[in-house]
């Protein structure tokens, strides 16, 4: 791994970091260096997934929510069944585990009934394989502003990649704005 991050490799993620659709030529201008030796540095951080170059979404410009949930699970391989069902979730932004009974889940959603009503009736909360858990809703004052929430362009699917259904939800019916990955979704993302 050290090798993979070097002074150069640093200042490429460092320029991309401040503008992630900086060309490569500006920024082997920035730093010094020709945009083929920037080129090639690049696409061997991307090969080897070091970085990942993508759109995040200003949750605060949506007038969004996060909520952080901490989970106790029952057995340590519920963690890893937990992770597999929320991971293509797109009110997930972040799982992890955090000890061999312990999971952290953030998650986003466009107004706070839907969060409260994510967070009561279809995240990894409500599993049955939990023991226990705090939630907590973010402030408004948020870093970094921009957070890699998932927008799908296409809501074909009748259900939910956790597994719900959104039509026979009873929080849909009331302020829920469904999973944006069906097409009952009725919300901006």
């Amino acid at each position: 791994m050290k090798d993979v991050l070097d002074e150069v490799n640093k200042q490429i993620v460092v320029e991309l970091q401040k503008n992630g659709r900086a060309t490569v030529s500006q920024i082997g201008e920035e730093i010094g260096i020709s945009h083929v030796a920037v080129r090639k540095r690049l696409r061997k951080l991307l090969d080897r997934e070091v970085i990942n170059i993508s759109a995040d979404v200003n949750v605060e410009a949506l007038a969004g929510k996060i909520g952080v949930l901490l989970l106790e699970v029952k057995k340590s391989k519920d963690i890893e069944r937990l992770i597999r069902l929320f991971k293509d979730c797109p009110r997930t932004i972040f799982l992890s585990g955090l000890s061999s009974s312990n999971l952290l889940a953030i998650i986003a959603a466009e107004n706070l009934s839907t969060l409260e009503s994510v967070i009561g009736v279809c995240s990894p909360r409500v599993k049955d394989c939990i023991r226990r858990s705090e939630v907590y809703i973010a402030s408004p004052q948020m870093y970094p502003r921009f957070l890699p929430i998932r927008v799908t362009a296409q809501k074909k699917a009748s259900i939910a990649p956790c597994g719900e259904r959104c039509d026979s939800c009873d929080a849909f019916e009331k302020e829920c704005k469904g999973c944006p990955a069906t097409k009952f979704y009725a919300g901006p993302l």
